[in-house]
């Protein structure tokens, strides 16, 4: 079965505006991050949402608990450092946010995450009521989904779910004609992102925040509460070198539609991933970070024709 088309603008906005899609607390309270908002609607820029799973799940991180806000730390170099933990509330209420920011003029692709710690059967059977969902929903303006496999501080490995995303994308691309983007981890091998290709998924997004134990040496211990949590997963500056070179070969594996991203701090980073050519590059944390840089970037890159 063909996947349904899906324009992706050049530059994206990955997670950044929270699991609705048109912004995250306490960012929104920023004056250049609600120009961001309001530059991101204007030109139309592809905008893929916080992960959602089928039910709500408590992560580590909980807004309303100051308790758990240690979970979340910047670090230099603009870089975060995050145990979120996947923390949403469920499906339903993401779905009905989506809508609202698609009415509001927002163009929204839903994140999917489906828990493999949960049994295989079970986890690609929740990912197909989630589709239903977002059918109903979303109506019309449902036409894409990015499935994550990839969430460094689950209880799922990600360097062992190979085999059962493999029978997730399976399922769906039998069950629904989606433009399916698979959201993978720099601990994937690339024969992953081939087989992806191989099975018919419209795009590939490399690469999700970076394990903690790959960034920094042995024996530079993560913060607390972040030790707890295996050190959290690193994204911004200091996660762009590995994440540079992952997607380099990355590119070299594949062929399909191919979104670059971690990492990103500056102009200059985007132009290096688009000359190893990304067909689109998603920003995150630059746009928490700097978002009125961000939004001069969009403005730029994201012209509507």
């Amino acid at each position: 079965m063909a996947n349904r088309k899906q324009r992706i603008s050049p530059v994206i906005i990955s997670t950044a505006f929270g699991p609705g899609g048109s912004g995250i607390f306490p960012y929104s309270w920023l004056p250049t991050y609600r120009r961001l908002l309001r530059v991101v609607r204007q030109t139309g820029t592809t905008i893929i949402s916080k992960s959602a799973t089928r039910r709500q799940r408590r992560g580590n991180f909980i807004p309303a608990n100051p308790l758990t806000w240690g979970y979340i730390r910047r670090i230099p170099e603009l870089g975060m450092l995050n145990a979120y933990g996947l923390t949403n509330q469920g499906v339903e209420v993401c779905a009905a946010e989506i809508r609202q920011s698609l009415i509001d003029g927002y163009n929204v692709i839903p994140n999917f995450y489906p828990e493999f710690s949960r049994g295989e059967e079970t986890a690609i059977r929740e990912t197909l009521e989630a589709i239903e969902i977002y059918r109903k929903t979303l109506g019309v303006d449902f036409g894409g989904l990015e499935l994550n496999f990839s969430c460094p501080n689950v209880q799922e490995a990600v360097a062992e779910n190979i085999t059962q995303a493999i029978a997730c994308v399976r399922a769906v691309r039998r069950y629904a004609e989606l433009f399916l983007i698979a959201k993978i981890s720099v601990m994937h091998p690339f024969e992953f992102a081939q087989e992806l290709e191989n099975l018919g998924v419209g795009a590939i997004h490399g690469v999700n925040t970076i394990p903690y134990a790959m960034i920094f040496p042995a024996g530079r211990f993560p913060p607390s509460p972040l030790a707890a949590a295996g050190g959290g997963g690193v994204s911004g500056g200091p996660a762009f070198p590995a994440a540079l070179v992952y997607n380099r070969e990355l590119r070299k594996k594949v062929k399909l539609f191919l979104i670059m991203g971690c990492g990103v701090s500056c102009l200059a980073d985007v132009k290096r991933y688009f000359d190893l050519g990304a067909d689109a590059v998603s920003i995150c944390t630059m746009a928490l970070r700097r978002p009125g840089e961000v939004a001069r970037l969009v403005e730029t890159m994201n012209k509507k024709d």
